[in-house]
């Protein structure tokens, strides 16, 4: 009989620890119990056995851009969700920022690194640091020009700036009774994969219609306010003028400024209206496709992309095969779907 009360207090304790580690990263208790006896975490490792907190280290390009505070509110709640400890880090639009941010995450022993990255060449050096120290680094929206990418969460950039392409060309035809037209670009961040890519998009399509002129091609550098002042310089060597892309959301926004400030801007149907294609989803370009100012807006999923990177993150570390490359969702905004409050931009504001 007492043997058999042994053997059942010994399988229920090993049942609660195994709960424990199968739920990811570790509740509440044991981080308080962690924080207060590392020297048991220590001799814990010493067993072999596995630690009963994960620490997420988050690199920020900036936090500027509600795209990003989206992303980074996907780690947040599942980090929290799972009880990990979370090391978050924002660059603020400075690259020697982030990569000093990286290397002190990496000092700092965290077991997962995710990173949106400001340039994909220059953040090459920390994902080889990442790879040394063996921590997989997950990189989210951004990613580097570097094969030990553990993984890279990203949209599909390409089809999105194809869709753009496809969404100004059909607004065209409908105007002018052919696929002609001018239309404006307002490019991104250079040196960014983002950039590079819905570029490469727009023009894989755009740049079959001999008739479709590009008469503007600017570096708005995702930025509102930069986009207004390139945007303003346009349209001043610009009379007419049928379409604008922008590589995001504030590219189109700052247009939007300067097409009001120059009483540019017509009502959808008027033959001078210019219709204006953006992407991300925020909250701003979602009003303001309300409004009939911007005509859609092609929305990403950043709150779901962040929920992704920690999953594939604690996939990584239990020594799971994970996806090199793994593409999201996106879909158009217009004025049809605008108010529907599964939109991210309508949650995050």
């Amino acid at each position: 009989m007492l043997k058999s009360k042994k053997l059942l207090s010994l399988i229920l304790s090993t049942a609660m620890i195994f709960s424990v580690f199968a739920a990811g990263c570790g509740n509440s208790a044991a981080k308080k119990e962690n924080n207060k006896k590392p020297a048991a975490e220590e001799k814990a490792k010493d067993k072999g056995e596995e630690k009963k907190e994960v620490t997420v280290g988050l690199s920020l390009s900036t936090l500027t851009n509600a795209f990003f505070i989206g992303m980074e509110k996907g780690v947040k709640d599942k980090t929290n969700e799972l009880g990990c400890k979370l090391i978050e880090t924002d660059a603020n639009g400075d690259i020697a920022k982030q990569l000093s941010d990286v290397e002190d995450l990496i000092t700092k022993k965290v077991d997962i690194l995710i990173v949106n990255a400001l340039d994909a060449d220059a953040i090459v050096p920390a994902v080889a640091k990442a790879k040394e120290a063996n921590i997989p680094i997950i990189f989210l929206d951004r990613g580097a020009n570097s094969e030990d990418m553990t993984s890279f969460l990203e949209t599909d950039n390409v089809k999105m700036g194809e869709m753009a392409a496809n969404l100004i060309i059909e607004e065209l035809k409908k105007k002018n009774g052919s696929e002609k037209g001018k239309v404006v670009e307002i490019e991104g961040l250079q040196g960014t994969s983002a950039a590079r890519d819905r570029g490469t998009g727009f023009h894989n399509v755009i740049d079959k219609y001999s008739d479709i002129k590009i008469v503007a091609r600017q570096a708005g550098d995702f930025n509102q306010e930069k986009s207004m002042n390139v945007m303003q310089n346009i349209l001043q060597a610009n009379p007419e003028i049928d379409a604008v892309f922008g590589h995001n959301d504030d590219c189109t926004l700052g247009a939007e400024k300067a097409l009001m400030a120059a009483n540019r801007m017509k009502p959808v149907g008027d033959k001078e209206h210019v219709f204006i294609v953006g992407i991300d989803g925020i909250n701003q370009a979602i009003e303001s496709v309300k409004k009939g100012n911007i005509d859609i807006s092609i929305s990403q999923v950043p709150v779901d992309m962040g929920v992704q990177a920690v999953e594939v993150g604690l996939k990584a570390i239990k020594g799971e095969v994970v996806e090199k490359h793994i593409y999201t969702k996106f879909y158009p905004i217009t004025q049809k779907n605008a108010e529907d409050s599964n939109n991210w931009g309508n949650q995050v504001k």
